[in-house]
């Protein structure tokens, strides 16, 4: 690492995300663990302790000549056999004509393997509260861009489920902009045809994040509007 600072009494490492994105390193954020990509390869592991993430490394010597030769093809035949680890590829060798015998020599970060093996917790089968009446609490998302446009022209999917009928309303379009206009027209329509009003609008982050126009947040000005 160039360019360090030191702190006389300071315990540990630290690592800045900014200065790490000038230069061309890409950091990315799970529940649990965060991984630090360069161009081609993941480079760096980290889990999370508390509010920070701590580097899964070991600090050792710097050996360069043996990074020099290493040969990828471990790698490849890594990548082609599910990811498996050393002891399957070998046993898979043995039992089969077509895969050379290779050696993995320096041990290098997979990124496939770390993000195959970052988790989450698991989500309940069930919800943990239930709306009492229609309109209490709906679930909106937004599905797109759809690569294949549907036969009206249409690149993304809005829908709602209202939690305690279950009843689920889908609008097609074709640019992401309409969601505000099908929310109104959604709002309008239901609390008309059910006699009650939108409580509450629940949507996650990366469908709805971006709806934060004007008119977008015109037409939840009586209404909850949750993220995440």
């Amino acid at each position: 690492m160039k360019e360090a600072l030191y702190i006389p009494g300071l315990g540990r490492r630290f690592l800045s995300v900014g200065k790490l994105a000038e230069r061309g390193l890409h950091v990315e954020f799970q529940r649990s663990s965060c991984v630090i990509w360069g161009k081609t390869r993941a480079i760096a592991l980290g889990k999370k302790a508390g509010k920070a993430y701590i580097l899964d490394c070991q600090q050792e010597e710097a050996r360069f000549v043996q990074y020099a030769g290493v040969d990828s093809e471990w790698e490849l035949w890594h990548a082609r056999m599910g990811h498996g680890n050393e002891n399957a590829l070998a046993k898979t060798q043995l039992a089969t004509t077509g895969i050379p015998n290779v050696e993995r020599g320096v041990k290098t970060l997979c990124g496939g393997c770390m993000k195959g093996k970052q988790t989450v917790a698991v989500f309940p089968e069930r919800s943990l509260s239930k709306s009492s009446r229609v309109l209490q609490l709906v679930h909106t998302d937004v599905m797109g861009p759809i690569r294949t446009l549907s036969k009206g022209g249409a690149r993304y999917v809005l829908t709602f489920v209202d939690d305690h009928s279950r009843y689920v309303v889908a609008y097609f379009l074709k640019n992401k902009s309409e969601v505000a206009a099908k929310l109104s027209e959604f709002k309008a329509f239901y609390e008309n045809q059910w006699g009650e009003r939108l409580k509450c609008l629940r949507s996650d982050n990366a469908g709805m994040g971006s709806c934060t126009s004007e008119r977008f947040r015109t037409a939840l000005s009586r209404t909850e509007w949750r993220k995440g």
